[in-house]
């Protein structure tokens, strides 16, 4: 009997070494496991993260732009103005800003039409009025006006960002 209850015993101890042997394998796998989901979920986290703050930022500053084309529009515009007593002139030398240099060859083929409508567009202005700074912004205003009219009219498109004044001088 007492060889029984040893070989019993035995049976006993080879069982648990499987069973223990199991039970630390599927510990090391669940963790393992867990380790990775917790590792997936922080990336895929992140992710939303930026999608969401992508979606925060405009279009318009996520996309590239390209380098800005400065047109001259030379010689410079003088114009006198229309006042009783003293005679009053206007000097402006004026540059163009786009991006696109299609817009480039359109501007330099309708130069006449361009400095055309800039001179009767700076010679219907009042000193009083371009002589401040407001108003000197809003004749530039209407200069882009004017000026993206025309290159619209060619391309079906505005194509000039700004009109800038590089000198101005009013006496």
């Amino acid at each position: 009997m007492a060889e029984e209850e040893k070989e019993l015993d035995l049976d006993v101890e080879e069982e648990a070494k499987p069973k223990s042997k199991l039970i630390i394998i599927i510990v090391v796998v669940v963790l393992l496991l867990g380790g990775i989901g917790a590792a997936v979920m922080l990336l895929m986290g992140g992710d939303d993260e930026e999608e969401s703050s992508s979606e925060e930022v405009p279009a318009e500053e996520l996309e590239v732009k390209t380098p800005a084309i400065y047109i001259p529009m030379k010689p410079s515009f003088i114009v006198n103005f229309a006042t009783p007593g003293a005679q009053r002139f206007l000097q402006v030398e004026v540059n163009l800003m786009t991006r696109n240099p299609a817009v480039v060859n359109v501007v330099e083929q309708h130069i006449p039409l361009i400095r055309n409508n800039f001179i009767a567009l700076f010679s219907a202005q009042e000193f009083e009025e371009v002589a401040t700074t407001e108003g000197k912004e809003a004749l530039r205003q209407a200069a882009l006006e004017e000026i993206q009219n025309i290159i619209n009219d060619e391309m079906g498109e505005p194509g000039i960002e700004q009109v800038l004044f590089t000198a101005f001088v009013i006496q």
